[in-house]
């Protein structure tokens, strides 16, 4: 919730808060900024004031209200940003963010537009199908937990997390993805971004340098952000991170996907894998691997996780459940390797006390009890069926389309080809008309550097029907005639 200053109004605080996220390179140009109702009912503050915010934000120049579409943050000019003082100095677009004193007025897992607000039909990135929730098999596991022993009810959990719990991640990592960990090694949380928010922590008097897949995931970048270290972003292509532009400097840590990059999609080359694994150990740098969505891979066997091939010594896994069985349940887990475990155990302690138990307990008995395995193959079989719609779909209406991330995960990357208007034109034309899909920097994606050619539209494909998905992709096909109709000679 919003806190009123001595002297400063609530608008004003919003309008602050805003102003400075934008200068600050965190909103770029195109976002969109959440529905006043929706960021009303957030901080509990009346309507009229954000209202207020929102209006002194558009008369500044540094949004414009698009009528039923939304509000969207404008282009600034580079130039303009360096006359702009703040208490540090000079702002830059890319320069080191100050840390924030309150909590980001955005979230980069909702779909921007809130709910009332989102269009007819949504390729959110990253929202799961709502009907596939095991809602059967959970109630019955959850009455059962309800049933035993009251006093667990009552008394603090493990903050590391429930051992029964923890046993189960350790034996499904084992199973999948190739590590072999132990229950202490694990450290449940409250979604992926805690477990990133822990490692972070944990490992900051580790770490001398700081460097992130560019692009990357916005989460990951506000966190690195927030350090007092240079940051060195590091380019994708397709094979995944660029490890020959790796830095040479000591004590680094880096934020990876390997997996399925965001927001490109791509999948780490094993060459690349033992590439950076190698200068990990060259360096005595740390690696963060984020595993956000490896459960769903369509084409061909899993991948071993780094921390798979690494064996416990330089890399800290992040996972979630968020997107396998629901992201209402918030739990997600960190894997960290032995030598830190109590570390890690005693930090965890000072973050909270833990997480519910009910959700721990049931979540246990599903993945132990072999419902959660079954639950994954019945929801691959069900995305692999709308990811290969969408993909017909856009082979069908363009021609020879270039695609990537296809291979695995909740979304894909359609890169546009010459001659084509811009994504972001293209999002808010598409949204116009009820269908959202996303430039990269509106779908949670951060480009350090700014000079990404913004060609690449997002489509997470998951929460949406086939007859829904060849919809939208005939609407985009009009669309985009009608964009190019209009398109000066």
């Amino acid at each position: 919730m919003l806190h009123v200053g001595k002297d400063k109004s609530l608008q004003a605080q919003i309008f602050d808060q805003i102003r400075t996220l934008i200068l600050d390179g965190r909103l770029q140009a195109g976002m969109s900024l959440p529905p006043t109702r929706l960021l009303a009912e957030r901080y509990q503050v009346s309507r009229n004031t954000v209202m207020i915010a929102y209006d002194r934000l558009v008369a500044e120049g540094y949004v414009e209200s698009r009528g039923t579409s939304g509000v969207f943050v404008t282009a600034i000019p580079p130039d303009d940003l360096l006359l702009v003082n703040s208490p540090h100095g000079i702002l830059r677009s890319n320069g080191p963010m100050p840390a924030q004193s309150g909590e980001p007025l955005l979230c980069f897992a909702g779909s921007p537009g809130g709910g009332e607000d989102r269009p007819t039909i949504d390729f959110w990135v990253g929202r799961s199908a709502a009907g596939g929730f095991p809602l059967r098999v959970w109630r019955r596991i959850v009455t059962r937990c309800l049933s035993g022993n009251s006093q667990d009810l009552t008394d603090y959990c493990d903050p590391a997390g429930l051992p029964q719990l923890r046993k189960a991640i350790a034996d499904h990592l084992g199973r999948t993805r190739g590590m072999h960990v132990t229950t202490d090694q694990i450290i449940v949380t409250a979604g992926g971004q805690d477990a990133l928010n822990l490692i972070m922590n944990l490992l900051r008097g580790h770490t001398e340098h700081l460097c992130i897949e560019n692009p990357c995931y916005a989460g990951a970048s506000m966190i690195f952000e927030g350090e007092q270290l240079q940051i060195e972003p590091v380019p994708v292509d397709s094979d995944g991170i660029r490890t020959d532009c790796l830095p040479s400097k000591q004590r680094s840590l880096i934020y990876v996907t390997p997996s399925h990059q965001y927001p490109t999609g791509v999948v780490m080359t094993l060459s690349r894998r033992l590439a950076l694994l190698r200068w990990a150990d060259d360096t005595d740098s740390y690696i963060m691997e984020d595993d956000y969505d490896s459960d769903f891979r369509y084409d061909g066997p899993p991948l071993t996780a780094l921390s798979g091939l690494d064996r416990g010594r330089r890399v800290f896994y992040i996972g979630s459940f968020s997107k396998s069985v629901g992201a209402g349940l918030r739990l997600g887990y960190a894997v960290v390797p032995a030598i830190f475990s109590d570390d890690a155990r005693l930090l965890k302690a000072k973050m909270s006390n833990g997480q519910s138990w009910l959700e721990q307990s049931a979540l246990a008995e599903f993945v132990s009890d072999g419902h959660f395995d079954r639950h994954l193959r019945k929801m691959r079989q069900l995305y692999k069926s709308r990811r290969d719609t969408l993909i017909s779909a856009l082979r069908t209406k363009f021609r020879e389309p270039v695609i990537s991330g296809q291979d695995s995960g909740l979304h894909l990357v359609w890169r546009l080809p010459k001659g084509m208007p811009s994504a972001l034109a293209i999002q808010m034309k598409a949204r116009a008309a009820g269908v959202g899909v996303y430039a990269l920097s509106s779908g949670g994606a951060f480009d350090f550097d700014g000079t990404a050619p913004d060609d690449a539209l997002m489509f997470g494909y998951a929460s949406l029907t086939e007859s829904k998905i060849v919809e939208a992709i005939e609407k985009l096909n009009e669309i985009l005639r009608g964009m190019s109709a209009k398109a000066p000679a």
